[in-house]
This record gives structure tokens, sequence and C-alpha cells, in this order.
């Protein structure tokens, strides 16, 4: 029998936004054109919260979302160009691991003249960019199922 996780012991680096962008989108790539309620209950998200990401995506051009009897959402974005990174950039703005990196000398610095700890940030965000571009959507997204080839009939 599988034992749950206490989810509250873990802190995610990732936001919750940017998974579920992440998600929406290989749900998107796979069933072109699904209602966004539909996506956030198969995905087991929150409606509201789902909106306001798709909301996000459609302003950065990475998906249509069409109200309506012919609506839903769609992939408008090449996959195949579309890194982890891009879209998490895309709902949160730059990845940076620590604030410090945003200042020209942090109070370390300002304090000894150097920085080992800005260092370390910087490698380990370079580290993260790197990880993240690797990542193309189109190699997350499953293809679609053949149907089964039918036997012919009178072959034993």
């Amino acid at each position: 029998m599988a034992e749950s996780v206490d989810n509250s012991l873990h802190r995610t680096l990732l936001r919750r936004e940017e998974s579920y962008a992440i998600h929406a989108l290989v749900y998107a790539a796979e069933n072109p054109g699904s209602a966004a309620a539909q996506i956030a209950r198969d995905l087991q998200m929150p409606p509201a919260f789902l909106a306001k990401v798709l909301r996000r995506l459609a302003q950065v051009g990475y998906v249509e979302n069409r109200q309506g009897r012919n609506g839903g959402v769609t992939l408008t974005a090449d996959p195949a160009a579309l890194t982890l990174l891009d879209i998490i950039e895309a709902v949160s703005g730059p990845v940076i691991l620590d604030t410090c990196q945003t200042k020209a000398r942090c109070a370390t610095q300002q304090r000894k003249g150097y920085c080992r700890i800005n260092v370390c940030w910087i490698n380990t965000t370079l580290a993260i960019h790197e990880a993240l571009s690797a990542v193309k959507l189109v190699e997350l997204i499953d293809k679609p199922r053949r149907p089964k080839a039918e036997e012919p009939v009178g072959v034993a």
C-alpha cells in the first residue's frame, strides 16, 4: 500500500501558476479545443485559478481561449520552440534564485567588498536556466495514439 506524502513538508521552487501553465499547455497540445472547465477538472485545478493562468498564456500568445460552442483552448505557440524557462518566465517574470542578484552590490559586498554567497546564487541561477531551457514543450507532449490495426477476418 502506497503511503501518502504530506505536502505541507515540501517547498517547491515552482509557483503553482507556473506548474499549472506547463500542465495546461501540454493538455491543450494533446487535446486541442478543450474547454477550460474540462482542463481544470482533468488536471484537478481550481477553475478560477486556471482561468487566470490561461489569460496570461493568451496574453503572451501561447494559447487561444475562445468561449462558446466552437470555443476551447488551443495551443498557438510552436511547442518545438517553447522551453520550460520560456513558460515560467511568461507567467512570473525572470527566474533568479535570490533578490540580492538584482542589486549592483548586496549588503555583504558593501560590507566586505566581495560576496561568495552571491556568486553561488548566480551560478545556481545559471544552472537552473540551462536546465529549464534544455526542455522543450514538444518533449512533454504525448504523440496521438494510433488506433490498433484490425486483424484480417479469416486469418488463422
